[in-house]
């Protein structure tokens, strides 16, 4: 049996009658509570629209309650006929009803004035990229890009949120690291959005997903990785340029400047830790990524007469002669008529470098394969090159002697 079939009229009228009070309470609690929080919270910026009210004393001495309507000007002021223009940006209701009290003391004992907000301004964002509620959006003045990002539903998976660009009307850019600020809360660029903003959030590629993701990862032998050293104070505005290492059989790589350092076997967040260690000597405050480009590389063995030999790691297609330049080239004492590839096949190639520069032969410049070893031979040395070098000054001496000689039998012969 249903609860209004058990009532009569009169307990049915009596129970709707302590509903409607009871919605009419709740109701008006949220009111409010609306109206608190729009007083003591949320500040103006232009586009908003106010109204404005106190009462004055008419020609018969009666109250006559004044009310205005005005909107919060492009400068942030506005308008009114009394008290004419009002510098109300960033201010909140609280704040300025009693700036407008404090103007209209000028003309009244007591002046009670009541501000109310009407409408809003809004502005409008639009959204894109590697994100799970793409679109245009509006916001309210004094969101943060953080926020507003979190609020619609968050990145994707594949998301780089250590790069986050917004674009302003003007023309502004403004790159965001929100994984940094996640992490360490510090409030770099993440700024008050403003109308007709556009938020761009990149997906990562390969290199950066397996950073993204593989923090933990043990380094090993045959990993290339890309290293970056910032300077914190400048590292948003004038990032420095990564770049790539291979680490070898021993674990190591050969950085530039720290020489040889030691990172197999180490997590990739240790790793970090160590190249920060050693940059201290040369940044105030270092700050040191590390990506795993590769995890297996393709790279080759150089031995012989280069200038820096070693196990190089190899990207896209490149030919013999080109990598030789790009590693510095070789000694004063390379044979460059005979440089030789070594094969995982077993087939031996020989390069004849001489010929690819002065003759422009490039038959013999192959591209470089994966585990190839690069042998650049030294010039052929035998016994009598090895003893023409050590005579040499002896037979400029002679030469010198005899002509001397030469001169003096012809003057002294007449």
């Amino acid at each position: 049996m249903r609860l209004s079939d058990m009532l009569s009229l009169p307990q049915k009228v009596i129970l709707a009658l302590i509903l409607l009070s009871a919605l009419s309470l709740a109701q008006g609690r949220e009111s409010i509570i609306a109206a608190d929080f729009y007083r003591d919270e949320v500040t103006l910026v232009p586009g908003d629209r106010l109204k404005i009210s106190y009462v004055d004393i008419g020609p018969q001495g009666n109250p006559i309650e004044k009310i205005s309507i005005v909107e919060v000007r492009h400068d942030g002021t506005i308008f009114h006929e009394l008290l004419k223009v009002i510098y109300v940006q960033n201010l909140t209701i609280k704040q300025i009803e009693e700036l407008i009290n404090v103007k209209l003391s000028e003309f009244f004992t007591q002046p009670q004035a009541v501000v109310s907000i009407i409408s809003k301004s809004t502005n409008k964002v639009f959204l894109w990229g590697g994100v799970n509620q793409v679109g245009v959006y509006e916001v309210t003045p004094g969101t943060r890009i953080a926020e507003f990002i979190i609020q619609r539903g968050g990145v994707t998976a594949d998301a780089d949120i250590s790069k986050i660009t917004l674009t302003r009307k003007d023309g502004t850019v403004v790159i965001f690291n929100l994984e940094r600020y996640l992490f360490t809360n510090e409030e770099v660029n993440n700024v008050e959005l403003r109308n007709e903003d556009k938020i761009i959030v990149p997906r990562i590629v390969m290199k950066d997903e397996y950073a993204r993701l593989s923090k933990g990862y043990i380094l090993q032998a045959g990993n290339v990785i890309e290293i970056a050293i910032n300077e914190l104070s400048i590292m948003d505005k004038n990032p420095a340029k990564p770049e790539n290492y291979i680490i070898d059989q021993e674990g190591n790589i050969f950085h530039r400047r720290f020489g040889l350092v030691r990172l197999g076997g180490l997590s990739v967040d240790k790793a970090q830790s160590t190249i920060a260690d050693m940059a201290k000597k040369y940044y105030r405050e270092p700050i040191v990524t590390i990506d795993v480009v590769e995890l297996t590389s393709r790279s080759v063995f150089v031995f012989g007469e280069v200038n820096r030999p070693g196990i190089y790691p190899i990207e896209g297609n490149i030919r013999l002669a080109e990598f030789l330049a790009n590693i510095g080239g070789l000694t004063q004492m390379a044979d460059l008529r005979k440089i030789i590839v070594t094969r995982e096949d077993g087939k031996p190639v020989t390069f004849d470098l001489d010929e690819y520069l002065f003759e422009r032969r490039d038959d013999k410049n192959i591209y470089l394969e994966n585990g190839d070893r690069i042998i650049v031979l030294s010039r052929s040395r035998g016994f009598f090159v090895n003893l023409a070098e050590k005579i040499q000054p002896f037979s400029v001496v002679f030469q010198v002697i005899s002509t001397a000689l030469t001169i003096y039998m012809i003057f002294t012969y007449k």
